[in-house]
């Protein structure tokens, strides 16, 4: 007697693990019915506009650079009073490139050896301080950036076809999906 409880036990537990499982799957498919493509135009949206974004903050790094850094810094054409800052965000660490662009005389106070052998180089002709807020380094450090991605244009996939790939992707998906779900039809092949 108690093995035939433990047996209906088991049989209801399993009956009503399935029922959990397909009130899960029905609540998922009814949220991708209702939300799947708002979700999708949005995520497409994001992946579209963020390079938008970085052309922006390039740009106005680009007019930081010419007010401020131009007349000692060059890209990609020689040494002027510091050094040609061609690739110099494969070079070094953002975190480094922040700290030098915001304070490059706490650097020079801390002994920093990349910024010592800089100084030497320059002629011990230091850096002064900028004053630019966060927001205005990060800027640069993006026009920097860009400056790198143009450079690597000939030899590589544009960064800016990524999103086009992206959302080709996600839409041939769509449509694969879209196909699969009005195309479903019971077919009886006898």
């Amino acid at each position: 007697m108690n093995i035939g409880n433990a047996a209906m036990a088991t049989d209801n537990d399993e009956a009503e693990r399935g029922l959990k499982l397909k009130r899960l799957a029905n609540m998922i498919s009814g949220f991708s019915n209702r939300w799947g493509i708002p979700a999708l135009g949005i995520l497409m949206s994001v992946i579209w506009l963020a390079p938008i974004q970085h052309g922006k903050a390039a740009e106005t790094g680009e007019e930081i650079f010419q007010s401020y850094c131009a007349a000692c810094h060059t890209i990609g054409k020689g040494k002027l009073v510091g050094p040609d800052l061609a690739g110099v965000t494969s070079r070094r660490d953002e975190s480094w490139l922040q700290r030098q662009i915001k304070e490059p005389d706490a650097l020079i106070a801390e002994n920093d050896p990349i910024v010592m052998q800089l100084l030497q180089e320059a002629g011990n002709v230091e850096m002064p301080p900028l004053e630019l807020s966060d927001e205005e380094v990060t800027a640069v450090i993006a026009y920097l950036k860009s400056t790198e991605q143009q450079t690597n244009v000939a030899t590589s996939l544009p960064s800016q076809y990524w999103p086009t790939l992206l959302i080709s992707l996600l839409v041939l998906i769509c449509l694969t999906l879209i196909g699969l779900r009005t195309g479903k039809k019971k077919v009886d092949v006898r």
